[in-house]
């Protein structure tokens, strides 16, 4: 090749890396908003299971078994559910949530949108939930896979983080398929 040719290739190579950067940064914007986006945290949360052993000393209940937690329109199922909550039973004789903690096979589910991990834990207070081990998420613009995701319910804001081990060498990324426009 010369000098000319590799100028042209190179110019053709950039272009197309710039317009692949380009859909690539649209889709992952779709993605990182979610359709939880000011979901209302307050408002009653539905869990079924196969059992349910509270423990009333240290505000826990705990639920296990083809566990469903549902609230608006969201969905959380897995095999094990851990409730904590505040308040003086004997008080009032109600208590609110304050956490969940999910483990085993999580599938957390909303209206356009369906995430797949190992873990979560729900924060009531903060509005927070984030989800860890071998998350999947999955929308019509594609799929992401992330060692961890949070998802802000205030904003909607989606973050995925990659794993790190000890010295910083990266053990897993975030990775992800997007679907292109068509024509």
């Amino acid at each position: 090749m010369n000098y000319i040719s590799i100028q042209s290739f190179l110019k053709s190579t950039l272009k197309t890396l710039i317009m692949m950067s380009s859909l690539i940064l649209c889709s992952t914007a779709v993605a990182q908003v979610s359709a939880l986006k000011d979901h209302q945290v307050e408002n009653p949360v539905d869990i079924s299971a196969d059992r349910l052993e509270v423990k009333q000393k240290e505000n826990i209940a705990l639920f296990t078994g083809n566990v469903v937690v549902s609230q608006s329109d969201m969905s959380l199922v897995s095999d094990r559910i851990t409730v904590f909550y505040q308040g003086d039973r004997e008080e009032n004789n109600s208590s609110s949530i304050s956490r969940l903690d999910a483990s085993g096979n999580v599938v957390m589910t909303s209206k356009t949108e369906t995430i797949r991990s190992t873990w979560g834990v729900y924060d009531f207070a903060e509005k927070i939930i984030t989800l860890g081990g071998n998350v999947e998420f999955n929308n019509a613009d594609g799929q992401i896979k992330s060692p961890r995701l949070q998802v802000n319910l205030t904003t909607g804001q989606i973050t995925m983080d990659g794993g790190r081990v000890e010295g910083g060498t990266p053990s897993e990324r975030v990775s992800g398929q997007f679907t292109p426009p068509t024509n």
